[in-house]
């Protein structure tokens, strides 16, 4: 028996960039992707849990789709200048975002042809105690909800 974790939000998030994807496959409710050879997922320098993203569907006479969008605030601490460049200019090409949560699955956001995109903000607290850093926001229209992640 498994034994359940009902804590929310997410511990870890990935990207993946378009251009990374040898293989978006969906069977049932679950991602399969491979990577082209020499790539990797590009993990987020979050702290503890953050809030995980959301997934609202709308009914159309088309049929249904799912909007996908997350906020991922990504302290400067932890994320060099180069590094925020690299990431504004390359989430114009599209990706894909994988979140692990407390129980340690893994979900997909966007697909590959579905991608997501996005803007990398810096923000400046007014306040001591408030955040400063960056801020990742992502959304993307699917075909699909939220995904399992399965590796090939």
């Amino acid at each position: 028996m498994r034994e359940i974790n009902n804590m929310g939000g997410i511990l870890f998030a990935d990207i993946l960039y378009k251009n990374e994807i040898s293989l978006f496959a969906v069977h049932q409710n679950t991602a399969c992707i491979q990577i082209i050879k020499g790539h990797d997922w590009h993990r987020l320098p979050t702290v503890g849990i953050i809030e995980s993203p959301t997934v609202t569907s709308n009914e159309s006479a088309a049929g249904i789709t799912y909007k996908h969008s997350a906020a991922i605030k990504l302290p400067q601490t932890l994320f060099a200048p180069e590094a925020a460049n690299d990431l504004r200019n390359r989430i114009t090409e599209g990706c894909i975002l994988r979140c692990q949560d407390p129980a340690g699955d893994k979900y997909i956001y966007g697909t590959g042809t579905y991608l997501l995109f996005g803007e990398l903000t810096k923000v400046i607290g007014k306040k001591v105690t408030d955040f400063t850093g960056y801020e990742l926001k992502l959304s993307g229209t699917s075909q699909y909800p939220l995904l399992q992640y399965y590796s090939l």
